[in-house]
């Protein structure tokens, strides 16, 4: 599907998790929304609490051009999002443990 203005998904309310290009960290952002600039499309949302180990940008607006978003999980809400983030940490906490 190619994406114009005309043809944009409404992410509202939603919380996503994307991959870029030559990039293997996660970047997320909630309540994201697309827009356009300098004649790029890019997709804008509020950093969520809990994406960053130190929280540097939380509550900060984040951006990524959507041509270099390889990959992407969507979360119906924060709630959602936040049970994600602490399936994972538990994950490598006990994966770590084990390694000890």
């Amino acid at each position: 599907m190619s994406l114009d203005k005309n043809n944009l998904p409404d992410f509202s309310g939603k919380v996503i998790s994307l991959r870029l290009v030559d990039s293997e960290s996660s970047h997320d952002l909630d309540n994201p929304k697309f827009e356009y600039q300098g004649g790029k499309l890019f997709i804008i949302g509020i950093v969520p609490v809990g994406c960053s180990e130190s929280g540097w940008d939380a509550g900060h607006i984040g951006a990524a051009e959507w041509a270099q978003v390889r990959s992407y999980v969507l979360f119906d809400n924060l709630d959602a999002y936040t049970k994600g983030v602490k399936v994972s940490e538990d994950f490598y906490k006990e994966e770590s443990e084990q390694n000890t």
